[in-house]
């Protein structure tokens, strides 16, 4: 005697197991789209993170030596109101501002005299900003690495206040960057930094034009 079976104790169709599998699929190629999405995520977090770093270590350094430009040993005795007569402020090389470019000149051994370890700078160029480390034109040191930060701008802007026959100075500063390979992905930083070393105001034409 043959029993007949119903269709819900046949089991499923080839059809219905086919159309199950297909389902499947799509919720595990949804799952794995969303987990590279997350992924990928992390990972410009992670890059953008190590660009602001290498940005601010970067801006850090610049503030912290701008600030002594010009310095000079026995200022005291050789720069009053109307002139200077020291060889950090005696030409327009002591401090300047051009186009991604700063330069200055600060006594670092205290000497009172300029050396050729004294000319100091930062530049951008060919997407890195560099550190000038001496008087030489080939005197410069990276100090960003295009893999990780392409540097695309540094601006500068001096503000100057006459205070009893000196100069005053505070310099903006504005440093722009972007990801490798993606522009979209850009960073703008921005300090503004006092000069500690005041100049004659006679010589305003010369360093605060």
């Amino acid at each position: 005697m043959h029993r007949h079976l119903t269709p819900a104790q046949r089991g499923e169709t080839l059809i219905g197991l086919l159309v199950g599998l297909a389902l499947s699929l799509l919720v595990l190629a949804g799952g794995a789209h969303m987990l590279a999405q997350l992924l990928r995520g992390h990972r410009q977090a992670l890059q953008d993170s190590h660009l602001q770093q290498d940005l601010h270590f970067a801006l850090d350094l610049m503030a912290r030596e701008l600030a002594n430009a010009q310095y000079a040993a026995h200022a005291w005795r050789t720069r009053q109101p109307g002139g200077c007569d020291d060889t950090f402020c005696d030409a327009a090389a002591d401090f300047q501002l051009g186009i991604n470019r700063i330069d200055f000149s600060t006594d670092r051994d205290h000497s009172g005299q300029q050396d050729n370890n004294e000319c100091q700078g930062f530049r951008v160029s060919d997407g890195v900003l560099s550190k000038r480390t001496n008087c030489s034109a080939s005197g410069w040191q990276p100090l960003t690495d295009k893999s990780t930060a392409v540097v695309t701008a540094l601006q500068a802007q001096l503000h100057c206040s006459p205070v009893q026959g000196w100069l005053q100075r505070q310099l903006s500063l504005q440093l722009d960057a972007q990801w490798p390979g993606d522009p979209s992905r850009q960073l703008v930083l921005q300090r503004t930094v006092a000069l500690h070393n005041r100049v004659p105001a006679a010589l305003q034409a010369r360093f605060c034009p």
